[in-house]
């Protein structure tokens, strides 16, 4: 395993010799991250990974504000548990073999809600994932809920654009309320 003084380049180099300018590099480094971590605390946007509740042993994930292959990346590296999906994703081309494996790693089941055209099925049968379709995205939390078991969790991630994401994350809320 390498540590940080085994990572070859012109940051260690000029680190392990004091140049002010690489201490400059670093104090814009520290400060960055600071900022970063201030902002993940008083992040207000409720709809990117937020926690909705937990039913019968199954957490319920709004990731409602994905809206592309990167955020559904994103957001099953962040997951602990065994995934139900709930998608409306249908850019499977921008799929990479990074995210396929996650998918195939991280996911029990697909719940795809909306007009599921040719290439969706295709794609997500040539999975081996158990999958249902639904039109509605009322229906899809249901068929999610009974697809996982005791310890999954739903992640709503549509990995869609979306005018409004808040109205889809809050349709999500609503449906998960209604169990």
């Amino acid at each position: 395993m390498k540590n940080r003084n085994s990572i070859k380049g012109e940051y260690n180099v000029g680190y392990s010799i004091g140049s002010t300018g690489v201490r400059d590099f670093q104090e814009l480094l520290n400060r960055r991250n600071s900022q970063l971590a201030a902002q993940m605390e008083t992040n207000d946007d409720e709809h990117r990974m937020e926690f909705v509740k937990t039913f019968r042993g199954v957490d319920f994930i709004n990731d409602a504000a994905c809206e592309n292959a990167n955020g559904i990346y994103m957001a099953l590296s962040n997951m602990t548990k065994q995934v139900t999906w709930i998608t409306s994703f249908n850019q499977w081309d921008k799929i990479d073999v990074d995210l396929l494996q996650m998918i195939i790693r991280k996911v029990n089941a697909i719940v795809y809600y909306g007009t599921e055209d040719e290439q969706t099925h295709s794609f997500i049968d040539a999975l081996s994932i158990r999958n249902e379709q639904s039109e509605d995205l009322e229906t899809a939390v249901r068929i999610a809920f009974y697809a996982s078991e005791q310890g999954d969790a739903v992640l709503f991630c549509p990995a869609t654009s979306a005018e409004d994401c808040a109205e889809r994350g809050c349709e999500f809320k609503t449906s998960v309320a209604q169990l």
